[in-house]
């Protein structure tokens, strides 16, 4: 389609003036990635312009969302950001593929409904009893609604119910493989359901092993105290760098002493940048990539960043993302070193 006329067909999608085909067609055009160009500039002149009317609403926001989600899991992952709040302008930055789709709100709409880091969400609704279930799958960091986050590895996925999440406990059931790091809360014990598995935990970082290709369930504790068992015992309680793994056929188990670290090996391919500022970002990159970076504006710390790289992109790849949301640039010096240049945040 000719630039002109994608143009026009995007402006009636703002303008709601699209027919559920048309948008349909729409959504194929973009994930071409033909338009991007366009998309991003137009987004630009929306913030500019402070005219929340021209802003893309909600509904409209979440339809692009989950098209670019859809996608066949072989295709490259989405990855998803957020800068810092300036004038009360959010914008939140999708990437997808090689190429940039930005979709924005002004004021105080947000794009996306819940966490700063927007996973992939299936709300399954085949049925009102199961309109409340949520479930997350390939990898990605999920946010719960009590502030744990779960780290999820590659053919994985976590769902739990939302009417009775955070009820008397805080219930959810993995298939596959997650790193889980969870808040404190005696009153409310956080269950973990591997088929007939069950751990139990109040508050505390531990790695579970589920996937299907093995016979065994495997607990390990990275921090704290984890209890393992079934519906009717308990197999024992475990502390840092120990491991109960069952059996899922018979449910005989072991404790053994293991390195948490090396069990929780497979996390050190992610970089996750879970809203914190530069100073703390630049630490975690350099560290990942083993590379000196220098902030030339003190003012950069103070910007803080969202963004999950889960697909081993390499360093220029994940500080020409950065850069585009914090609004800065970067150059190597002579001496190889990376330097960050820009007004910063305040």
């Amino acid at each position: 389609m000719q630039q002109k006329k994608f143009e026009e067909l995007f402006e009636s999608y703002l303008q709601n003036n699209l027919s559920e085909v048309e948008q349909q067609k729409m959504m194929e055009i973009i994930a071409q990635g033909a338009h991007d160009d366009f998309i991003k500039e137009k987004i630009h002149m929306m913030l500019k312009g402070n005219h929340t009317t021209e802003a893309i609403d909600s509904e409209q926001g979440e339809f692009i969302l989950n098209y670019i989600l859809s996608k066949p899991e072989n295709e490259p992952k989405v990855i998803t950001l957020e800068p810092v709040r300036r004038n009360k302008k959010i914008v939140r930055f999708v990437f997808a593929a090689a190429s940039v789709i930005v979709l924005a709100f002004v004021g105080s709409t947000f794009f996306f409904k819940s966490s700063p880091v927007v996973p992939e969400t299936v709300i399954e609704q085949p049925a009102a009893a199961e309109s409340a279930l949520i479930a997350f799958s390939g990898k990605q960091l999920v946010h719960l609604p009590d502030g744990s986050t779960v780290l999820l590895n590659d053919n994985s996925s976590l769902k739990y119910n939302q009417d009775y999440f955070g009820g008397t406990t805080r219930e959810v059931t993995l298939t596959g493989e997650a790193y889980f790091d969870i808040k404190r809360n005696e009153q409310k014990p956080f269950i973990v359901h591997t088929g007939k598995v069950q751990t139990k935990v109040l508050g505390t970082a531990f790695n579970i092993n589920a996937r299907s290709s093995s016979d065994n369930i495997e607990v390990t504790v990275a921090r704290g105290k984890v209890q393992v068992g079934d519906t009717e015992k308990i197999y024992g309680v475990i502390t840092p760098n120990q491991q109960i793994k069952v059996n899922k056929n018979t449910l005989n188990f072991e404790q053994n002493k293991i390195n948490a670290a090396v069990v929780t090996e497979w996390k050190s391919n992610y970089l996750i940048l879970d809203d914190i500022n530069m100073q703390e970002a630049v630490a975690l990159i350099s560290q990942k990539y083993k590379a000196q970076i220098l902030l030339s504006n003190e003012k950069i710390k103070n910007c803080r960043i969202t963004a999950s790289f889960l697909n081993e992109e390499d360093l220029d790849h994940v500080l020409k993302v950065i850069c585009s949301v914090i609004e800065t640039e970067y150059h190597y010096n002579k001496a190889g070193t990376i330097v960050l240049e820009g007004k910063g945040c305040e």
